[in-house]
């Protein structure tokens, strides 16, 4: 699994809490007995069973954070080392690999999000059978999407057979299938509430792409087509360690039941065609800077820009992390009618995420060009000033992200197409006029204006609902 961007779709871990009944209520004290005493009788299993259940959920959001990480490690790994390669060769990866990420989008409100929110409520009884039908249709709808691109790459290295991203293309569609099966499998995991489990997936991913990368750097083959090679294999290592270990095919009655995978693919579409907007849209915001850039100045500056955004990418990861741990949290807020302790969480959720990424861009104010020559030794010295701009990404990302989770928590999606029906021209537009003004300079300032009108919207829509 590679580097998540800021994309609001992508797919991300997500713990369900729905299923940890309320806390009981302590019962009258027994008649013989002062009430004060009873009562304190009474309060001690009840704060036992309140710690317990904090523990429990200190646990799984940590092994949720841990998993995050681990993923996050292994996509950093592969695009700073590729970022160490000539800016084109670079340039190229991160097209494609904006290709892939508007691809997982898609993924993500057909499959992962039907799954997380259809599967513990409609299948509880045949989770596994369930599972099966949700592998066959990522088949066939993936595998139909790799078969398109594979066919563009060949029309591509047709028209322009010297064109590195002949080669990322192709790579891309053979990974394609392989890491979006992989996402699939870690979320089957939190859906059965085993993030243990998607952490073990998480590490052998990490593993093997470490191991291959040290391997393609040592016999010189390094390049976009075999990163993109390497983490497919990775993901279905991954893959091929997690759906045994959920039980999919172990013989037990219920590899005898049956879900059909047509049915499921009419329930996924009823249910994802309402998000299908916001997958569309929301690259238009975070994605079309790389594809302009590409088209009007060429694959290496695409690569600078890719390659100063790493470390508030990085942060944008911890950000969107906390966020979705934080959604079981005020989503159990709202259904106990506590409207107000909901508000006041997600002030607190924005402004202290906020201020991590603040710290964060202004260490990179002042250490920019150190952070530059220790992890690009000196390829982008030029560009170094870019990285703490590009850091004000995450700042503005967090500003609205615990607005954002409140109002998700409230059953008010629609502000999510709302917000990219605003941010998403405006990205667009300006990333076509303001690239052809300022080039890569230009980029930074398209991104962080498409990123403030998203947060705006989000801020509005959330204190007119309030």
């Amino acid at each position: 699994m590679s580097l998540p961007e800021l994309d609001r779709t992508a797919p991300e871990a997500t713990l369900d809490f729905s299923s940890m009944a309320p806390l009981p209520t302590a019962r009258a004290g027994i008649a013989s007995r002062p009430e004060p005493l009873a009562s304190a009788a009474k309060s001690v299993p009840t704060t036992a069973i309140l710690r317990a259940r904090l523990r429990a959920w200190g646990w799984l959001s940590a092994l949720s954070f841990v998993d995050q990480g681990l993923t996050s490690a292994a996509g950093f790994g592969v695009n700073l080392f590729l970022a160490r390669m000539p800016p084109k060769e670079y340039g190229a990866f991160a097209v494609a690999f904006a290709g892939f990420l508007f691809v997982s989008g898609f993924h993500n409100v057909l499959l992962l999000e039907p799954m997380s929110v259809m599967g513990p409520s409609r299948y509880v009884e045949k989770l596994p059978a369930y599972f099966r039908s949700m592998i066959v249709v990522h088949a066939v709808l993936v595998g139909a999407l790799s078969a398109v691109l594979l066919l563009a790459g060949l029309i591509l290295q047709a028209v322009a057979p010297q064109s590195r991203l002949v080669s990322a293309v192709m790579g891309g569609a053979l990974a394609i299938p392989f890491l979006l099966l992989a996402w699939l499998a870690r979320r089957m995991c939190y859906v059965t509430q085993r993030p243990q489990l998607a952490v073990q997936g998480s590490a052998l991913y990490l593993g093997l792409v470490g191991a291959g990368i040290f391997m393609l750097m040592h016999f010189a083959s390094l390049n976009c087509f075999s990163a993109f090679v390497l983490m497919g294999l990775a993901g279905l290592a991954s893959a091929g360690l997690l759906v045994p270990r959920l039980g999919l095919f172990q013989e037990t009655p219920d590899v005898r039941t049956s879900v059909p995978w047509l049915l499921i693919l009419r329930e996924n579409w009823a249910y994802g065609k309402w998000l299908m907007g916001s997958a569309l849209l929301n690259p238009a915001v975070s994605q079309a800077q790389v594809f302009f850039i590409a088209a009007f100045l060429g694959l290496g500056f695409a690569g600078v820009l890719r390659a100063m955004q790493l470390p508030s990418l990085l942060m944008t990861q911890v950000i969107t992390a906390t966020g979705v741990l934080f959604l079981p949290v005020l989503s159990g807020d709202y259904g106990r009618g506590a409207i107000g302790r909901m508000r006041h969480k997600a002030m607190l959720l924005s402004l202290a995420l906020a201020g991590a990424a603040l710290a964060l861009a202004a260490f990179l104010a002042l250490l920019s060009k150190q952070l530059e020559q220790i992890l690009f030794g000196g390829k982008y010295a030029a560009y170094a000033w870019l990285m703490p701009i590009l850091a004000l990404l995450p700042v503005v990302n967090a500003l609205s992200i615990g607005y954002a989770m409140a109002l998700r928590a409230s059953q008010k999606p629609q502000f999510d197409l709302l917000t990219n029906l605003f941010a998403a021209p405006v990205a667009l537009l300006s990333a076509v006029c303001f690239i052809r003004w300022w080039g890569i300079p230009g980029a930074a300032a398209s991104l962080l204006l498409g990123f403030f009108v998203s947060a705006a919207v989000t801020l509005w829509c959330f204190f007119r609902a309030a």
